[in-house]
C-alpha cells in the first residue's frame, strides 16, 4: 500500500489566489506562513492521514481531521520544534480571529461539523477553513504526547526516543525532506509507515493525501 501527498505551491498560485491566502495568514511575509503552514506542518497532518488509514481504525471524517492535527503537534513536540509551534499557534489565533464563526449558537463545535460533514454547506472556503484552523489551534494547545496519539489507533511507542529533526530553511523546495524525516522518525520509532511520496502541484489550494495508485 502507498499513498501520495499532493501539495499545492504559493508561489504558482494565480493572483486571485495568493491574494485569498494572504487576506487568510496575513499579508507580511506572506510565502513563509503558507510554507510554514503547508510546507512544514501539515506534510505531517497528511502523514497521519497515510498511518491512520493505514492500520484502517474506524473513525469518523471529522473525528480524523481532530486526530491528524493532535498527531502532527505532538510529533513537532516530540521533535523539541517548540518555538516554530508557538509562531504557528500566533499565525493560526490570528486568521481564526479574522473569521467569522459558522457555528450556530448554542450548537458544539465537532458536533456542528459532523452535522454537515458531506454537504454543500461545508464545501466553501470560510466554512471548510474554519474547521481546519480550530482543528489545528485544539491540538496546538493540547498536550498530548505522540506515544498517546498513536496508542488510540492502537500503535505502541516510547516517547523516550531520541528522534532527529529537519534543520533545512522552510520552503516547497525542502518540503519533499521534511516529509521524508518525519517518516524516518516514525519508522525508527516502530511505525509501520507506508511508502509515501510528495508531489508539488501548481494550485496551492490542493493540499491532500491519497492512495498513490
Amino acid at each position: 500500500m502507498s499513498y501520495i501527498i499532493l501539495s499545492g505551491r504559493y508561489e504558482t498560485g494565480t493572483a486571485e489566489q495568493q491574494q485569498g491566502f494572504a487576506m487568510l495568514l496575513g499579508a507580511d511575509n506572506i510565502q513563509y506562513k503558507f510554507d510554514l503552514y503547508f510546507h512544514w506542518y501539515n506534510l505531517v497532518h497528511e502523514l497521519g492521514h497515510c498511518i491512520k488509514s493505514s492500520v484502517n481504525v474506524p473513525m469518523s471524517s471529522v473525528r480524523e481531521e481532530m486526530y491528524v492535527n493532535e498527531f502532527a503537534a505532538a510529533y513537532y513536540r516530540m521533535i523539541g520544534e517548540d518555538a516554530r509551534l508557538r509562531e504557528l499557534e500566533e499565525m493560526i489565533a490570528g486568521a481564526i480571529g479574522n473569521m467569522p464563526s459558522p457555528v450556530p449558537e448554542g450548537e458544539d463545535f465537532l458536533s456542528f461539523y459532523e452535522r454537515i460533514w458531506g454537504s454543500e454547506e461545508l464545501m466553501t472556503v470560510m466554512v471548510y477553513g474554519y474547521l481546519q484552523l480550530n482543528s489545528v489551534l485544539m491540538a496546538l494547545r493540547g498536550n498530548k504526547s505522540l506515544a498517546e496519539v498513536l496508542g488510540e489507533i492502537g500503535i505502541s511507542v516510547s516517547d523516550s526516543k531520541e528522534l532527529t529533526g529537519c534543520d533545512l530553511p522552510i520552503s516547497s523546495e525542502n518540503a519533499a525532506a521534511f516529509l521524508s524525516s518525519a517518516r524516518a522518525n516514525m519508522i525508527s520509532l516502530g511505525v509501520d509507515v507506508p511508502e509515501i511520496r510528495l508531489e508539488l502541484q501548481d494550485n496551492p489550494e490542493v493540499q491532500c493525501a491519497r492512495y498513490d495508485k
